[in-house]
């Protein structure tokens, strides 16, 4: 890659990019996305990760073993050094989530077929990312989090996990739209 950045200013396109990190950037395009959801962030972020992490699993359920890119985005050049500095700020993370991963464990919940029906839940947690609720995002992102996981190492426990908190996810998701409803009816009873 260090050819392709000297030529370029210090630069390296999206699609070099994720082309250097293989199959690795499926589970990589889940995780950014679900990670940066944690973050308490103002405005329409959850909006925005939801959709991007919808358009990763569409892609899971076609098959697809590589993250692709629209070519537009894919041939965008970023500078190389913040790109270096979120590599390494990522490394720690990943490195603590491959101590609790076991590769090649349980391989039929990570393979082809086992992925295509992974995409429902993965586009449940999309769609719960995206709705507008106070406090709706962390179990989704959390849950989103270990499905990344378990794509990047193909451990089988951890799609189990991942499953299993995506159901946790999906009640408290309901959970805060009943009591969010009944609250605005409480109120709008108040009001009256």
């Amino acid at each position: 890659m260090s050819e392709q950045l000297s030529g370029r200013a210090d630069r390296v396109s999206i699609g070099d990019l994720l082309e250097g990190l293989g199959r690795a950037a499926l589970g990589l395009g889940l995780m950014i996305p679900a990670l940066l959801a944690l973050i308490p962030l103002p405005g329409p972020f959850g909006m925005v990760l939801g959709a991007m992490i919808a358009v990763i699993a569409i892609q899971v359920m076609t098959g697809q073993t590589r993250l692709r890119l629209p070519r537009f985005v894919a041939v965008r050049t970023i500078p190389s050094a913040p790109v270096a500095v979120a590599i390494r700020r990522f490394a720690a993370p990943l490195r603590w989530a491959e101590r609790f991963s076991t590769p090649r464990r349980w391989l039929p919940l990570t393979g082809r077929v086992a992925r295509v029906a992974l995409a429902a839940p993965l586009l449940l947690m999309a769609l719960a990312l995206a709705l507008p609720i106070p406090l709706g995002n962390g179990l989704p992102a959390i849950a989103l989090t270990v499905f990344a996981v378990g794509f990047m190492e193909r451990d089988g426990a951890a799609i189990l996990v991942a499953l299993g908190l995506s159901l946790v996810a999906l009640a408290w998701t309901a959970a805060l739209i009943f009591f969010g409803a009944e609250m605005l009816d409480w109120i709008l009873m108040a009001l009256r």
